[in-house]
């Protein structure tokens, strides 16, 4: 077994540095945890390297400073992309983003095939989408960046619900804070499935892989630039609770039911009532977030008078029952002990 894995970590402009750092700092601490595995274990040789060896400005504002240049490949195990542009750039600017660093995607399709892994987290999936590796395969990327991923590489099979994704010595990540999956896979592979549950524990980190589904914000389509069904999504985000009647609904719109159908579905990607059920999942889960009402309640308060079948619906959704929701990311979780007690 190799002595050390020549781990490359890629900064590239714009990324999240807390992305980068923590992959360092975990890899690290399996490189400390692996001390007590010495006959079984290698040791990761985490480098910071850019395109062209120079301090990179992340997306705070921030410089950080790469240790040298992209080495050659061959020289490579693994190259890591950590953190990639910022997952609120349009397609637009995401293509012009990429198009700026063909240098790095180059590399990293080199260190591909020279046998290495190529590893990403959050957009860092861009990148590695960029080098056409994965045309044909699975990948997953930050759930804001969905639009955009799949406009500029149709060709890519995006699980965007998944939090980790490995297919042939590519491993894509999710969310930036989630880097401790992609790691914790990488760590599994190459030092053993002791070394890695060590580490989760030292980190306090799950690497849980089960999804994104219970992070994602609902984003709908508004930039189509069809008033008629612009019109229609305002009425139903004021009127979400009322009973849908889609005869009613495309009368105040001046349009027949089937048009209204046609042109809805291809202004936003969805029918009128799913559109009008996601608004309700919506202020559900704002509604679990907030405040300690019965569930049953929230249910009846967002317009469902069938509390199990919104309550299906609610976790088809976000991958947890409305329970589970409010147990992760109710307000209540950052209420101070009292008295500063720990």
């Amino acid at each position: 077994m190799k002595a050390d894995i020549a781990t490359a970590l890629v900064l590239s402009p714009h990324c999240v540095l807390s992305g980068v750092l923590g992959v360092m700092d975990m890899l690290t601490t399996a490189n400390y945890v692996a001390q007590q595995f010495p006959e079984l274990a290698p040791r990761f040789r985490p480098t910071l390297v850019s395109a062209d060896g120079n301090p990179v400005q992340g997306s705070n504002g921030l410089m950080l400073p790469a240790k040298t240049g992209l080495p050659d490949p061959k020289t490579v195990d693994i190259a890591i992309v950590p953190s990639g542009p910022p997952a609120i750039y349009s397609p637009s600017r995401m293509r012009q983003t990429l198009s700026e660093q063909q240098e790095l995607v180059a590399w990293l399709r080199a260190v591909h095939e020279a046998g290495g892994t190529l590893a990403s987290c959050c957009t860092g999936s861009f990148h590695l989408a960029a080098t056409g590796l994965l045309d044909g395969h699975l990948a997953t990327t930050h759930w804001r960046s969905e639009q955009a991923f799949r406009a500029l590489f149709p060709k890519v099979e995006l699980r965007i619900d998944n939090l980790l994704v490995e297919e042939e010595r590519i491993v894509c990540g999710g969310g930036a804070q989630s880097f401790s999956s992609t790691v914790l896979w990488l760590v599994r592979h190459w030092q053993g499935e002791a070394v890695a549950s060590n580490t989760a524990k030292l980190m306090l980190a799950d690497g849980h892989t089960s999804g994104q589904k219970a992070y994602r914000q609902w984003l709908p389509q508004r930039d189509h630039g069809d008033e008629a069904i612009a019109r229609g999504q305002l009425w139903l985000e004021e009127n979400y609770r009322e009973l849908f009647d889609l005869e009613a609904f495309a009368e105040r719109l001046h349009l027949t039911p089937r048009t209204l159908m046609r042109r809805f579905k291809l202004a936003t990607g969805m029918a009128p009532l799913q559109y009008q059920q996601r608004l309700r999942v919506e202020a559900a889960k704002a509604e679990l977030e907030s405040s300690q009402q019965a569930v049953n309640q929230v249910v009846w308060q967002v317009g469902y008078e069938d509390a199990s079948s919104f309550q299906r619906l609610f976790k088809r959704e976000t991958g947890l029952t409305m329970a589970e929701y409010r147990q992760k990311f109710g307000g209540r979780r950052y209420d101070a002990l009292p008295n500063g007690g720990f």
